[in-house]
């Protein structure tokens, strides 16, 4: 029998493509009504409305009704949209609408909907959408699903928050978007056919692709369908897209850049100061201290307990070390302090603990979906730490946990608002929002810092940062934290950390334990945050603690993150003013590279820098991927060309450290902390071989004054032809700006210009006062 043509059978599966859903009936278009801003569809079944919100930006909704619900839409915060430029084609089997990026076909036989790219390439394809009547946790409401038909396509999928699975592309996969310890769910993703779609709706929902012909997009409360389809087709046009419907991320003060030193726990004031004040006659280069739990006599009431005698005392000593301060604060409050009868009088507890274990019985999780609930919770921070000057805010638990269930308790509680399983995975966006609005309804003068155990789509906008959780100290779970992170970044949210050496348990004296944690602190300096923390035994993990040898290995690092806070700083701008993404997985560069789109164990930091971890023991080098580029060796200067994998040397003091031809990477001097003296002379190394662009950003790194456009930039080229650096005029201004400044160029070759230390003889230096000067080599 002749076996069938592999064409007939492509022909076949993409007939199949264009069926309808045959278990649901059609739901087709019955009229179609033109809008100011797209148009109005009456299906046989709801309404269904495009809205074209930009030219590559459109708003999909679904109704199952007559009416659009009016509801509060607690993600998207951008309400309005000017006029963008589009026309509308009804006809009679199809309507049109056309922007400049993007055209999108609603089909009348059954209401799909087809977005293409402007040359009519198809990107994405929703065929058809169900809205299931149920009860959830006795509302009346709907379970919403969309249908798309993937056959031909070859599309990898990122984003959808931070999970712990070890996946990367999640093509194939099935991932329930749900809040727990360790797994953080954002209903955002990215193709790598260049697009993305915002999910619009926070109670738990699921991205399922385990046929990978196949994906639906599902959530367990709704009363429509709501998406934002966002073309790019670059990653970083997605990304600002995303911050600029939910929120954009605010900057961070300088020394939020720097080293966060933490553990669990210190116990007393008096060791805190001690393990300051140590570092500081060790020139360990630190920024921040963390103060983890149980400091407060009982959790809830915020008074300290008697190991901190006084407390305002020991922030004021901390300060002068030029320390910043972070204390841990719950979502939990233990019943028998005042603080808990007086909320629980007011009716701001959500739920409490049935029986005694991790938390005492009766111990109740505040209701943040309240108004007052939150501002109560931040004038108890305020009341206790932010005035005697802590200068951030450690958010535990946010999820939040449930110890010993598997179901979220929102899911079968009322909120506030409400049903609390509609809005199940909203817990860490609300009681961040209250935080970052509690301070800066306080001051402009200090930048908020927070850091979330979970996080959801538009926490950016809270000035949070998210941390892994509550991860294992061993390779497998070091392993992980690369793809989960990168995921993170391509959820939109711009700042993540994890606990360096892992959070449980760690052995400082034991020989292989000091291996991973040296790995992971290489790799930690180059994430967005870069702290560590866990339980360790014995009771240390300050970079002392890991012996003598592995502490010169670590302090290389952490000084090298100093070195590199010009870089760093710049980027953070970026990342407020052009919604950049500064840990950057290799598909954001190199979208189109079939390769680095599998390559989930590398990333750039920034534009310049490719950090490759090493995630197994015993191992002296790495394999590495070389996107299509010509590659410097950061630590040897060595010339390495692209579109091809390489083995990079890596002993135990090296990390697979390249950047990219064509950079110009500014390096400051070494700090023991982000202001101890200003950030002169900077050493630009240009990396020949391509011609390359940097924005040097500076402000006052404290305060909003930014936000009012004190701050200034320095725009640097480099024009690899003509071998000339342009180091144009200096933008804007500031109190305190450093008017004039020393540039020392150094053009990286082998064995010049490379490693942590400054070079010995720049190539050039140069006196900038502002105007622009040209320098050749």
């Amino acid at each position: 029998m002749r076996k069938p043509r592999w064409n007939l059978l492509l022909s076949c599966m993409l007939l199949a493509a264009t069926a309808a859903a045959q278990w649901n009936p059609l739901n087709p278009v019955q009229s179609a009504k033109p809008q100011p801003d797209g148009a109005l569809f009456e299906m046989q079944t709801g309404l269904l409305r495009i809205q074209i919100c930009t030219d590559s930006i459109v708003h999909v909704t679904y109704s199952p009704t007559s009416l659009f619900p009016r509801e509060k839409d607690y993600i998207v915060t951008k309400e309005s949209w000017p006029a963008s430029p589009f026309s509308f084609q009804p006809g009679e089997k199809e309507s049109v609408f056309i922007t400049p990026k993007l055209k999108i076909t609603v089909a009348h036989a059954d209401g799909s909907i087809l977005f293409s790219d402007a040359a009519g390439h198809k990107l994405y394809q929703e065929n058809s959408r169900t809205m299931t009547p149920v009860v959830v946790n006795g509302e009346k409401t709907y379970h919403s699903a969309s249908w798309s038909n993937l056959w031909g396509s070859y599309e990898s999928f990122y984003g959808l928050g931070q999970h712990q699975a070890g996946v990367w592309n999640y093509m194939g996969e099935d991932v329930a978007l749900s809040q727990d310890n360790t797994n953080i769910s954002v209903p955002m993703f990215l193709s790598s056919n260049g697009y993305g779609i915002l999910w619009d709706n926070p109670s738990r929902s699921r991205f399922d692709n385990r046929f990978p012909h196949a994906l639906f997009l599902s959530s367990e409360v709704a009363d429509t369908i709501n998406y934002y389809f966002i073309y790019g087709p670059d990653f970083d046009r997605i990304i600002a897209s995303y911050r600029e419907l939910t929120g954009q991320a605010p900057l961070f003060g300088r020394w939020a850049y720097g080293f966060w030193q933490c553990k669990n726990r210190y116990q007393s004031q008096k060791e805190l100061l001690d393990i300051a004040a140590k570092y500081r006659e060790l020139h360990i280069p630190v920024d921040n201290i963390v103060q983890d739990w149980f400091w407060w006599v009982k959790n809830g009431d915020f008074t300290f307990n008697d190991k901190y005698p006084d407390p305002k005392a020991m922030m004021d000593e901390l300060h002068r070390e030029n320390f910043h301060v972070m204390f841990s604060v719950w979502p939990f409050f233990y019943p028998g302090s005042k603080v808990y009868d007086e909320m629980d009088q007011r009716g701001f507890f959500i739920d409490r603990t049935k029986v005694a274990g991790f938390h005492p019985k009766g111990s109740a999780l505040y209701d943040a979906f309240n108004p007052a609930a939150r501002k109560f919770y931040w004038q108890l921070m305020d009341n206790a730490l932010f005035k005697i000057g802590v200068d951030a805010w450690w958010l535990d638990t946010t999820e939040p946990e449930t110890e010993g269930r598997e179901t979220n308790i929102l899911v079968t509680n009322k909120v506030a608002i409400g049903n609390g399983a509609r809005y199940a995975n909203l817990y860490p966006l609300m009681t961040t929002t209250g935080v970052y609005q509690g301070q800066r309804g306080v001051t402009d003068q200090k930048r908020v810092f927070i850091l979330s155990r979970s996080a959801f789509a538009g926490s950016q906008r809270n000035a949070v940062t998210a941390w892994s959780g509550d991860v294992n100290a061993d390779w497998e779970a070091f392993r992980r934290q690369i793809p989960a992170g990168l995921n993170f970044m391509l959820s939109g949210i711009p700042y993540w950390t994890t606990d360096i050496g892992g959070f449980i348990l760690g052995h400082p004296d034991d020989p292989a334990y000091r291996e991973l944690f040296v790995r992971w602190f290489e790799y930690g300096t180059f994430c967005p945050i870069f702290r560590v923390h866990g339980t360790r035994a014995p009771d240390v993990n300050e970079l002392w603690s890991y012996g003598k040898e592995d502490q010169e290995i670590l302090t290389k690092y952490d000084s090298l993150r100093y070195r590199l806070l010009p870089y760093i700083y710049s980027l953070a701008w970026q990342v407020t003013h052009n919604g950049y993404t500064l840990m950057r997985p290799l598909v954001m560069d190199y979208r189109e590279d079939v390769t680095a789109r599998d390559i989930g164990n590398q990333f750039m930091f920034g534009p310049a820098l490719m950090v490759t971890p090493v995630t197994d023991p015993g191992v002296d080098s790495q394999r590495v991927y070389l996107p299509e580029s010509d590659w410097y060796n950061f630590w040897t200067g060595e010339e390495l060309k692209g579109g091809r994998f390489t083995t990079a040397p890596a002993p135990l003091e090296t990390l697979p450290l390249l950047v990219r031809a064509g950079s110009v990477v500014p390096m400051g001097p070494f700090l023991q902390y982000s202001n101890e003296k200003p950030e002169d002379p900077i050493e630009l190394r240009v990396y020949p071989g391509s011609n390359g662009d940097f924005t040097l950003y500076d402000d006052d790194g404290l305060t909003y004054d930014y936000e009012k456009d004190a701050y200034a930039t320095i725009p640097i080229h480099w024009d690899d032809a003509k071998q000339t650096l342009t180091i144009g005029a200096r933008q804007g201004s500031f109190p305190g700006m450093l008017e004039r400044r020393t540039f020392k160029i150094v053009w990286v070759g082998e064995g010049h210009g490379v490693g942590v230390n400054p070079t010995d003889v720049p190539d050039k230096t140069v006196q900038y006062d502002g105007q622009a000067l040209t320098v050749t080599r």
